[in-house]
């Protein structure tokens, strides 16, 4: 399936359109970066406990996520 194709001609389905873009967030995610060595290394060096750990993933997520949606919304 060609996203730009879809686009280009009109036929561009909301639903398939969030469902790219959660695809593509996901593996944006997981690309190296994104400060995951150092908040890894944080959370070593505290010795923080895994529900600390998954606190802090997440309110990373949540954070980037809301940037992102920001910037989304100015352009």
């Amino acid at each position: 399936m060609d996203i730009v194709a879809l686009i280009e001609h009109g036929a561009a389905n909301p639903v398939v359109l969030l469902a790219f873009a959660l695809l593509l967030g996901a593996l944006h995610g997981l690309e190296p970066g994104h400060s995951k060595t150092m908040m890894a290394a944080f959370v070593i060096a505290v010795r923080g406990t895994v529900p600390q750990a998954i606190l802090l993933g997440l309110s990373a997520a949540v954070s980037h996520s809301i940037i992102v949606w920001v910037l989304a919304l100015g352009a």
